[in-house]
């Protein structure tokens, strides 16, 4: 199982940067103007996820204009960052209901289905975001989806598609974590399959540390053990750098708060 723990990895990173289009949408024509002031409040809580507050914004300016299909959609993504996944996709929905940015509500209630364990409904809404506006990384949710369902055909269709399309570092080790997954009674070809998209995903990003890790056992599981253990190596001095990049940056973010409450 430890493929698929590896392939989901990246998906809430996904999740905030497909999300993230929201806090940029403009305010509905001849919307009242407290609303639209309250919905600007809304998306500036929402950038700094202060999600209560957000909630609170959003939900004023639905008292205002009922059918102000920016202020459901917005606050349905701070229901979902706030774990409350019934009460987004209501909020999701009544933006469909309104006729207004379908693509990315039905992208986001699938999102929010998924977190429910619903896949089905997931991959019902993401096809149907997918039918409005192509997108990369709505295909690469959906062809997640499809794996953790146990559609595999599925899943490799998407992930073909994707990678003809975009053929992206992440799309790849997806795809090479699903060949990886299916090599696990021994199937020589499908590991040579992972490696391929393995080795193309840390060329097209060479500090991509989860791939080194699924590298990794792809090269244990074929017998090479030096390999393996040159990309386990590998894979922990990136996650002992990226742990030194995040010290340092909180020293300089005390140092300059210190420096700021002394002038």
């Amino acid at each position: 199982m430890r493929p698929l723990i590896y392939i989901m990895t990246p998906v809430l990173i996904l999740t905030i940067l497909l999300a993230s289009r929201f806090v940029t949408w403009d305010a509905i024509r001849g919307a009242d103007q407290q609303a639209q002031i309250y919905v600007q409040d809304g998306t500036a809580s929402l950038r700094s996820w202060k999600l209560p507050q957000a909630i609170k914004a959003f939900t004023r300016a639905i008292e205002i204009e009922p059918r102000y299909a920016e202020a459901y959609v917005k606050r349905g993504l701070a229901y979902y960052r706030s774990a409350q996944y019934k009460t987004a996709i209501a909020d999701y929905t009544q933006t469909l209901k309104l006729n207004r940015y379908q693509a990315d509500a039905y992208a986001s209630r699938g999102d929010a289905y998924q977190s429910l364990g619903d896949m089905e409904r997931a991959i019902e809404d993401y096809s149907a975001s997918l039918k409005r506006r192509r997108s990369p990384q709505v295909i690469q949710k959906r062809a997640e989806t499809y794996f953790k369902k146990g559609d595999v055909q599925k899943t490799l269709a998407d992930y073909d598609d994707l990678i003809k399309w975009k053929p992206t570092a992440l799309a790849y080790y997806g795809r090479g974590n699903v060949y990886l997954q299916l090599s696990t009674q021994g199937n020589e070809n499908r590991l040579q399959l992972a490696l391929a998209d393995l080795d193309q995903a840390i060329a097209l990003k060479p500090s991509f540390t989860s791939a080194y890790i699924s590298r990794a056992q792809v090269h244990s599981q074929l017998g090479d053990r030096t390999l393996a253990s040159q990309d386990t190596r590998h894979a922990n001095k990136l996650l002992i750098d990226a742990l030194d990049k995040k010290i340092i940056q909180a020293l300089m973010i005390e140092v300059l708060i210190k420096f700021i409450n002394a002038l």
